[in-house]
């Protein structure tokens, strides 16, 4: 008798053990889906056409100035940790809308010049 309640005790906890594991993992995959519809819903981010950033360079750390297009005005201001300060509007002629230049730099030469740079800092400590 002892030897059938022993066996139905570790039924027992398996069976809960695999039952609170499909728990978890149906809990799991509701968090997911929540996630996904918040991260897509208009709460996070909420889309303008009449607010976006041209531009953005960091002065110091923790300070930048950027570049903003409001309506069909362009404006810069100074971002910092807790605040902005405005600083001009700007005409559409006084900034240029080039692309940033992309340097097609494979990676071994990308390394054989950290390696190099390496050299020299070591031959002057």
């Amino acid at each position: 008798m002892l030897l059938i309640l022993s066996e139905f005790s570790t039924l027992a906890s398996a069976f809960k053990l695999i039952l609170l594991l499909v728990v978890f993992f149906i809990l799991l995959y509701a968090a997911h889906l929540f996630t996904k519809w918040y991260a897509k819903s208009n709460f996070v981010n909420a889309k303008s056409s009449n607010i976006s950033i041209i531009e953005s360079q960091q002065v110091s750390p923790g300070k930048s100035i950027v570049i903003a297009k409001v309506g069909e005005k362009y404006v810069s201001f100074l971002m910092m940790k807790e605040n902005a300060v405005f600083l001009t509007e700007l005409e559409k002629e006084e900034i240029t809308f080039s692309p940033p230049k992309e340097q097609n730099i494979s990676f071994s030469e990308a390394l054989k010049k950290v390696a190099n740079a390496k050299k020299k800092n070591n031959g002057n400590i």
